[in-house]
């Protein structure tokens, strides 16, 4: 008699936590787009198995605040950028050891050990303590079966229903999952950027749990620009007006100030200012449908980053440079354009770069709009050729110089012997310098540089002839905001376009390292960004009041 009873349905067998860990850090994939970084080649396999080390443990291991402050992990950041830059294992090891486990927040699990579903995905949003839930739930989101970068980004980053949703039920706050992604220096966006280049499942999982515990408050204005239906509301097709005449204009607008506002004048700022600031915004706008429109808006926007922080911290040769922290972070998060908008469609490219460009302009008024005086700025010898004596920094090669023989090129003489390429020189110094910022920086100006370091002075005149004119917006200021000393708002002089050329990228590396010091060449670590924080020093002073009274 034939046995017809079925057999046992099969246990699944669940992957240990190794194989997780393998599938969410495989060996990094090549960049997906022509216009994403280059890596420098590395010694073997060696850098390779210490960067995926590295990177699983401090998955594991930390959370991503590494304080009570909203001070973001940079671990994973610092050591795919130096594995980027060819460093070897042991420095990456050292990078990681020395640099970043001695004050690393430990994970922890959610509060009443919450799992975030599908269902209460809204429900805890903005609140670190559900970090761990969120990673857990965004596992299971890049590990399912057919599940790719692109539409795992596409849903939980640009649709309708992870923005504004208003199928939602009343009361229960909104996502706006594109604000977060680009809120607080727009570290979600470098996190899931770093993940989208290098082809890592957890590098994106990190990212988006990032991006649901981050507020939705200091850059509230890209919901409103990008989700409100403000733009459907022209009848006619708008202009593009060039990101630098953008810039130009609110040089120009009295209406913005001169000096670094504080946190809670930040604040204020978006309540009196925001619908201003929007109405720039709004002029770029950055309609995409093709990769030449990509390629001519991702340009633009790299030229008004790198100025901002590159030009907008320099004060004169003979003066400190500022290396503004908080620019800075416009540039490096610009490096990753390339690598997500190749996963992203047309509709979807366009509103990232909009809301990148919203949110640096955002940040360059918060540290005072300063001027760009590109002509002085462009005057100044390039390196490696020799400076006067009267620059604050050298604009040739640090420490214990190589001497060529006579039969080198150019007879053995003079600095382009010494330093041929100060693109080597400097990279060399960053990746054993251990500020985990330099080596992002440099790395996103020197593949900038790759891409438009052949433009010459005058080529940006030539572009910004086909602009339309940025105009004045009548946008009221609305009371109840910022408030400063009338000496505070001054307007000033259109930049003079036709100095601005291709050694924008070399000149702000190079004073950007110069800045924070050479250490590979025996100078001291300066750590000198201009760095302005916004949460310790009062959470301190309340943490001591509360101290005393007790």
């Amino acid at each position: 008699m034939v046995n017809t009873v079925p057999p046992p349905n099969p246990v699944p067998v669940l992957p240990s936590p190794a194989e997780v860990l393998a599938r969410l850090f495989p060996t990094p994939a090549p960049p997906p787009s022509i216009l994403a970084p280059n890596r420098l080649p590395n010694a073997g396999p060696a850098p390779t198995a210490a960067l995926l080390k590295t990177l699983k443990d401090n998955h594991e291991r930390s959370h991503v605040f590494f304080n009570y402050y909203s001070f973001h992990n940079h671990a994973a950041h610092h050591l795919l950028a130096l594995w980027a830059l060819g460093a070897s294992g042991p420095l990456i090891t050292a990078a990681y050891e020395d640099t970043h486990l001695d004050h690393m927040r430990e994970a922890f699990q959610a509060p009443d050990q919450v799992v975030i579903s599908d269902d209460n995905f809204h429900d805890y949003l903005g609140d670190e303590n559900y970090y761990m839930a969120y990673l857990e739930y965004f596992h299971k989101v890049v590990l399912a079966p057919g599940a790719t970068i692109s539409s795992i980004l596409e849903k939980y980053i640009f649709s309708s229903e992870y923005n504004i949703n208003t199928s939602l039920t009343p009361g229960k706050q909104q996502p706006e999952m594109l604000n977060r992604f680009v809120e607080i220096l727009i570290h979600p966006l470098i996190h899931a950027g770093y993940g989208a280049e290098f082809g890592l499942p957890g590098m994106l999982a990190e990212g988006l749990s990032q991006a649901s515990v981050h507020p939705a408050r200091a850059t509230v204005l890209v919901s409103r620009l990008l989700f409100s239906g403000r733009s459907d509301t022209q009848d006619q097709p708008r202009p593009h007006v060039h990101a630098l005449k953008i810039l130009s204009q609110m040089l120009a607008d009295k209406r913005f100030w001169t000096r670094t506002l504080e946190k809670h004048e930040f604040e204020a700022m978006l309540v009196s200012h925001g619908e201003l600031i929007n109405s720039y915004a709004e002029m770029w706008t950055c309609e995409i449908n093709s990769q030449d429109d990509f390629q001519r808006h991702l340009e633009e926007l790299v030229w008004a980053s790198s100025l901002m922080y590159g030009v907008g911290s320099w004060d004169g040769e003979s003066e400190e440079y500022r290396a503004d922290f908080f620019t800075m972070h416009i540039i490096t998060s610009c490096l990753f354009l390339p690598s997500l908008c190749a996963h992203l469609s047309y509709r979807s490219q366009s509103l990232l770069l909009r809301a990148h460009f919203l949110a640096g302009i955002t940040w360059w008024l918060v540290r005072g709009r300063p001027p760009l005086p590109l002509r002085k700025f462009f005057a100044a010898p390039l390196a490696p050729t020799p400076s006067p004596v009267h620059f604050k920094y050298a604009t040739t090669t640090p420490g214990v110089l190589p001497q060529p023989s006579t039969t080198a090129l150019m007879n053995g003489e003079g600095p382009h012997v010494v330093t041929p390429n100060p693109w080597l020189h400097l990279l060399q110094s960053t990746i054993v310098h251990p500020n985990e910022h330099l080596c992002k920086c440099q790395r996103a100006l020197a593949h900038f540089a790759l891409l438009y370091g052949h433009r010459e002075a005058g080529f940006m005149s030539e572009m910004l002839a086909s602009s339309p004119e940025a105009v004045f917006p009548d946008t009221p200021v609305a009371s109840g905001g910022l408030e400063l000393a009338e000496g505070d708002y001054v307007a000033f002089d259109t930049p003079e376009w036709e100095f601005l050329d291709g050694s924008l990228f070399l000149r702000t590396a190079w004073l950007t390292g110069a800045a924070l010091g050479w250490v590979r060449e025996s100078e001291p670590n300066t750590g000198a960004w201009d760095y302005q924080e916004f949460e310790k020093a009062a959470l301190e002073r309340d943490a001591l009041e509360a101290g005393v009274t007790a």
